[in-house]
């Protein structure tokens, strides 16, 4: 009989491999010490992360509860990683609803997007593929999602930034919206019109320099785009804002499957265009080139997808992204998908639930595939929950697929090497950076003849590859593990460097205009021009037909990439950065210096930390590093060793395969189907006579005519009570606390508790308002009062009540 599935349910399951690994731990160190420092080739994890028994121990339970969760329904897993978790008092969250006008922008844009794709793309055919163009659009709830942001940032950035509004007033600019400017082109209007002030009492990123303007996040959380949410992901979004001196903004994406591609991707879309294109009421326009991109697994994926959509439908373009461990090959179709798994939590044989109401679905929307004895086989039942089996190799699922990964803004990408995604991870790394050599295989682009024409259309995207070693899928996921902490240091570090770095393209842009239309003025002035009504030069608030810079184009070249890399930074702070998010647990590593293993003691090319510096812009378009344990970088192999890059592989990549993971798929799936055979039938039952009175008399909404929903999906669905029951997991939070996932962000959280500024909402106010004041005064000694006569700061000491909040 199954157990429930809840707090205490999960607690018992998980609790005896917290003990079980603890004494396998004492008791067989030496032996799993040596195992450790087998190299994959030999089938070890190239590495040694799980000699911290805090690594192993949270490896373990991550791996037991999805062994746990598979003996449930899929909403039920849905359900439980939605459940409310606390937000410690030193994170700001407001929740904020996506409105109706970014929707239906977003819904435009990719519409016209995805009619591009497939044999009839050139003639807008592309919506046939994913069944219609309306049936995406259906939500059983209002699109939302969730500013994050410490409480001490968060302060010190309302009480010491000038507000672009107040320029905009200064100025006699008034703000408009996309919609008023007659769509998604006026991007002009999003220039920086003043700099923010900064001193000691600002907003401080980890290198310990003065955040000199809006930072913002926009954080897709992964899960296989069927589970986890803001909750679960909260404890990871607030350290990567901290380190960044960032908000970060998180969208409640619809999850799969009851709503399947493309409902995910539209979701991000529309909260991108809500950060630069706000309604009036809510927070000033970001500018595009302040914004960072980042996502795990399936977010990073999303991210990618997200990335290429801006690019061809020629939006802005954000400064950069960061991705952890993104999930780009729904096909399975790279080696390591198939080879060891002892370093992983993922499962090799899939996802596999208890069937219910909203898993599996009812078979169809197959693909057939080759077998390994050349035979053909027809597979009719739903692999992925993110889409039907005939849109696997969707470019936009399957990103490794896309005619070209080049022309983005840049990229860091990290891994893990013992994730079974590596191969994956690490091929599309290699083909942002060279698009010509990875270009996609010849059944891909007889699939998808769209894709050929971008192979040689973009130039190399520039990207940061770093595979840590032997460590497990999305590391940070275990927030309190010595891997973890290299792996945000990195992801800080780029973020920072990239914000710096946009933000000095975009003012040595400015200042190429300002010349430009200065010596342009001073010609027409000697003229004498009798046309007074030409063109006036563009300011920095600018017009439209005047402005020189492009920003649906990546804004970081090599001169202002050079300039952020020579900022003059705080060493301070950057040794106490370097000293913060101490491990909890020591290594069983005991020789060497210091405790660190002998073959981290060797030439390497240093340690991850913040320095706000990236190598990026030299002759190479990637820079490839593999990352110790210990957090020491040393280059990658050739890539003549690297798996994932054998030339052989290019007509194997981005399809489904007879061999390996399938296989492996199959076999767990019969299992399954023959264990709960009876809920099985039960449901096809109802799912077939449902789907039958859908056909013919309409689908959910009775108005998707001409439209074929996915059979998984929630708008597929005839019956409103069979719907309701469909999507209450994921439409409907039930509100109640989750104590193991409260548990679990508690202790991925102490870093950040370290940086509260602190122990209550109170004291951090006190705070604040302190190292303001200090800062004043310090001020009006050196400079007699000049920031109060320049009008940048009003009422600098003190922060009204209202503003201190934890929604």
């Amino acid at each position: 009989m199954t157990q429930g599935f809840g707090t205490p349910s999960v607690a018992l399951a998980t609790t005896p491999t917290v003990i079980s690994t603890f004494f396998s731990h004492l008791f067989a160190r030496n032996k799993r010490k040596s195992q450790s420092k087998k190299s994959l080739k030999d089938g070890g994890p190239g590495g040694g992360p799980e000699n911290q028994l805090s690594y192993e121990e949270g490896l373990k339970v991550i791996r037991r509860f999805l062994e746990f969760a598979s003996h449930h329904g899929v909403e039920d897993v849905q359900g439980f990683t939605a459940m409310w978790v606390p937000t410690p008092h030193w994170v700001r969250r407001e929740a904020v609803t996506i409105p109706d006008t970014n929707i239906l922008a977003a819904e435009d844009i990719l519409a016209k997007h995805l009619s591009t794709y497939g044999p009839e793309g050139e003639q807008g055919g592309g919506l046939k593929l994913i069944g219609g163009e309306k049936w995406w659009r259906v939500r059983g709830r209002t699109l939302e999602g969730e500013w994050i942001e410490m409480q001490k940032d968060y302060l010190k950035r309302k009480a010491t930034t000038t507000s672009r509004s107040r320029s905009t007033e200064s100025t006699g600019q008034p703000q408009t919206t996309s919609a008023q400017n007659g769509g998604y082109g006026d991007y002009w209007k999003y220039l920086p019109k003043r700099a923010g002030t900064a001193g000691s009492d600002s907003v401080k990123d980890n290198t310990g320099a003065d955040v000199l303007d809006d930072r913002v996040i926009l954080y897709i959380h992964g899960g296989a785009f069927f589970f986890s949410s803001l909750e679960t992901h909260r404890y990871q979004v607030q350290r990567h804002a901290r380190k960044a001196g960032a908000r970060a903004f998180s969208p409640a994406y619809r999850l799969a499957p009851q709503y399947p591609f493309p409902c995910g991707l539209l979701d991000s879309l529309a909260s991108y265009l809500y950060l630069i294109d706000p309604p009036v009421g809510a927070h000033e326009p970001i500018l595009p080139t302040n914004i960072i991109f980042m996502g795990d697994s399936a977010g990073g994926g999303m991210v990618i997808s997200l990335l290429v959509l801006i690019r061809e439908m020629g939006l802005p373009m954000p400064a950069g992204a960061s991705l952890i461990s993104p999930w780009v090959d729904l096909t399975h179709s790279m080696p390591s998908i198939g080879g060891w798994d002892g370093g992983d939590f993922i499962p090799s044989s899939g996802f596999h639930y208890k069937p219910s109401c909203a898993w599996p679905p009812l078979t169809g929307d197959g693909i057939t595939i080759t077998m390994p004895d050349g035979t053909e086989q027809h597979f009719d039942e739903q692999i992925q929950m993110y889409c039907p089996n005939k849109l696997l190799t969707h470019p936009l699922v399957s990103p490794v697929n896309l005619g070209s990964l080049g022309g983005l803004c840049p990229l860091l990408i990290v891994g893990g090497g013992g994730e079974l995604l590596r191969d994956e991870i690490i091929y599309l790394a290699h083909k942002a950076a060279s698009p010509t050599t990875y270009p996609p295989s010849s059944l891909t682009l007889s699939q998808y003849p769209d894709q050929a024409r971008m192979v040689n259309r973009y130039k190399p995207t520039k990207v940061h590859l770093q595979i840590y070693e032997g460590c497990c899928h999305v590391v940070p996921t275990l927030s309190w593990t010595r891997s973890s902490k290299y792996m945000y240091r990195a992801c800080a570090n780029f973020n920072i460097w990239a914000y710096t770095a946009a933000q000095k393209a975009v003012e040595r842009r400015l200042h190429h205009e300002r010349s430009h239309h200065s010596l342009r003025d001073k010609h027409a002035s000697r003229q004498n021009s009798t046309n007074n009504t030409s063109t006036a030069a563009s300011s920095l608030s600018g017009s439209r037909a005047t402005s020189t810079i492009d920003l649906t184009q990546p804004i970081i070249g090599t001169t202002a990439a050079s300039a952020a890399n020579r900022e003059e930074l705080d060493l301070g702070d950057l040794e106490s950065e370097a000293s913060s998010d101490s491990d909890e647990s020591t290594s069983t590593y005991q020789d060497g210096d210091e405790g660190v293993p002998a073959e981290d003691q060797g030439p390497s090319k240093g340690l991850v930390t913040v320095s706000g510096k990236e190598p990026l812009f030299g002759p190479n378009t990637i820079v490839s590093e593999r990352v110790s344990t210990h957090g020491r970088i040393r280059p990658f192999e050739p890539i003549e060793s690297v798996p994932a890059l054998d030339p052989k592989l290019r007509e194997h990549i981005g399809q489904i395969h007879g061999g390996g993971a399938i296989q492996k798929w199959l076999t767990k799936r019969a299992q399954w189907d023959e264990k709960y055979s009876k809920e099985l039938k039960k449901w096809r039952e109802i799912k077939f006579n449902d789907r039958q009175q859908a056909e013919k008399n309409g689908y959910l909404t009775r108005n998707l005519q001409g439209d074929v929903p996915p059979l998984c999906s929630l708008a597929g669905i005839y019956d409103e009570d069979l719907a309701r029951q469909v999507g209450r997991s994921v439409d409907e939070p039930t509100g109640k606390q989750s104590g193991v996932v409260g548990m679990w962000m508690k202790m991925g959280a102490k870093a950040d508790k370290q940086h509260a500024g602190g122990d209550n909402l109170g004291e951090i106010k006190q705070n604040v308002e302190s190292e303001i004041k200090q800062e004043q005064i310090r001020r009006a000694s050196v400079s007699a009062g000049a920031a109060q006569r320049q009008g940048l700061v009003d009422e600098p000491g003190v922060i009204p009540e209202h503003e201190v909040v934890n929604r």
